[in-house]
């Protein structure tokens, strides 16, 4: 089985906050927030859901992101991830999946209070990428098939992140440092055929969505 991979062209995140940069340096207005710029970076677990859970298990998540603040309560956001599942049964290869997304992030309790509650919506692209894979006996009885998952495909993602901030910046007020906890829910529109060879370990059929539900904490820095 040959298991294909395709890269569909997606404008990221990033990119579109850098070409947005002008829109706020322009802005007259003192509607807008002294914060510009938070960095963040976390840690937890993401959970799999749906077909993808028949023969994948939880495993640890990592998330580094940044935001640029339009107005006192929205910003642009670019977010990149990896995500380290494990898998069912008696052989457990590797299967990372890769997140590079763009979005918009709204705060519903104003930043430069002591408490951060924030949404986020964001679209953007998730690569997989697995060992190589051999299955025995497969597709017909004394056959084999080696393969491994490696494809780029489109995905999005919603989330709501809780946090506490402390220790602001002495000329300004902004908050330095928020400590959060952040949970999400994420699609990623795959392909059944790339993915067969994967699911094949588990006698299942390839997944053609995937609903992941990742639960991290972290710290965040902001600069005004």
């Amino acid at each position: 089985m040959k298991v294909g991979s395709r890269k569909p062209g997606l404008v990221l995140g990033a990119v579109v906050m850098l070409a947005l940069l002008p829109v706020r340096a322009e802005a007259q207005s003192g509607d807008y927030s002294p914060m510009f710029w938070s960095f963040e970076g976390s840690a937890g677990m993401v959970v799999p859901m749906g077909d993808i859970a028949d023969a994948a298990e939880a495993g640890p998540a990592f998330t580094a992101a940044a935001s640029y603040f339009m107005s006192p309560r929205l910003a642009l956001r670019a977010e990149g991830g990896l995500d380290m599942l494990g898998t069912q049964g008696s052989v457990d290869p590797n299967m990372q999946i890769f997140h590079v997304l763009g979005g918009i992030e709204y705060h519903l309790a104003d930043p430069m209070g002591n408490t951060t509650i924030a949404v986020d919506v964001l679209a953007g692209a998730s690569t997989f990428d697995t060992d190589v894979i051999r299955l025995n006996n497969y597709p017909n009885s004394g056959d084999f098939t080696v393969g491994l998952v490696n494809g780029s495909y489109v995905a999005g993602n919603a989330g709501i992140k809780v946090g506490y901030n402390f220790a602001r910046h002495a000329d300004s007020g902004v908050p330095m440092v928020t400590l959060f906890a952040h949970a999400k829910v994420r699609m990623i529109w795959a392909n059944a055929e790339d993915t067969a060879v994967y699911m094949a370990l588990n006698n299942l059929d390839g997944f053609d969505t995937v609903m992941e539900v990742p639960f991290s904490v972290g710290l965040r820095i902001n600069f005004p």
